[in-house]
C-alpha cells in the first residue's frame, strides 16, 4: 500500500511488487512486422531488381535493371490481369505473393514491351529479414526457400525454422553465413 497526498486529500493505493506482463496477445507479437515495399512506375532499387527477376522466371522479356519504367510497369500490369489480381500496376502485399511463389499458370508465358530508357535515383531495397521479424515480407521469403527446395511453413513468421533454412540457403549459394536475408540473400532468392 502506498499513501499520496493529492490536493490536501490523503489517498491510499493498492501496489503490487509483481512485475507487469504483456497481455498474451502482446507477448506473441513483441517481433517486428516487416512490410514488402510497394512499388509502382518511377522507383528504382535492389527491390525493382527482385520484381524484374521474377517476372523474367515467368518468362516475361525485360530489362533488368533495377528501374521501373514504362516495360515493367506493361509487365506488371499484364502479370496481375493474368492472375485476376487488381490491375493497377502497382506492385502491393497480393502482387508480392504471386510473384514469390513459382506455381502459376502462366509460367513460361512470353512477354515483349519495347524498352524505354528511365533513371530514377535507385533507393528502394528489399527489407533486410532476421529472426524475430515477421509479415508479407517473411512470407515471400518463406516461399522463396520453398521454391528453392527448402522444407519451411509459409507463414510468415521469421523463427528458428526459417533462420536454419535461411542459413542452409546461404551456405548452399556460398554467401555469407549468418541468418540474416540481405541485399545478396534477396538477389540469388529472386
Amino acid at each position: 500500500m502506498t499513501t499520496i497526498m493529492q490536493n490536501g486529500t490523503q489517498a491510499t493505493l493498492a501496489t503490487s511488487s509483481a512485475i507487469p506482463t504483456a497481455t498474451p496477445v502482446k507477448a506473441a507479437r513483441q517481433s517486428t512486422e516487416i512490410a514488402l515495399p510497394v512499388l509502382q512506375i518511377g522507383v528504382a532499387g535492389e527491390a525493382v531488381r527482385f520484381l524484374q527477376q521474377r517476372l523474367i522466371s515467368f518468362g516475361y522479356r525485360i530489362v533488368f535493371n533495377g528501374q521501373f519504367g514504362p516495360q515493367i510497369y506493361e509487365a506488371v500490369i499484364d502479370f496481375q490481369r493474368s492472375l485476376g489480381l487488381l490491375t493497377d500496376g502497382t506492385v502491393g502485399e497480393n502482387t508480392w505473393l504471386a510473384l514469390c511463389e513459382d506455381e502459376n499458370p502462366y509460367l513460361g508465358r512470353f512477354f515483349h514491351y519495347p524498352l524505354k530508357t528511365t533513371k530514377y535515383p535507385y533507393d528502394i531495397h528489399m527489407p533486410e529479414l532476421q529472426q524475430g521479424h515477421y509479415g508479407s515480407a517473411v512470407e515471400c521469403l518463406q516461399l522463396r526457400l520453398y521454391a528453392n527446395g527448402f522444407s519451411t511453413y509459409v507463414d510468415g513468421d521469421f523463427g528458428p525454422d526459417t533462420q536454419r533454412m535461411v542459413v542452409r540457403f546461404q551456405r548452399r549459394e556460398v554467401l555469407g553465413v549468418d541468418g540474416i536475408v540481405g541485399r545478396w540473400t534477396w538477389r540469388k532468392l529472386g
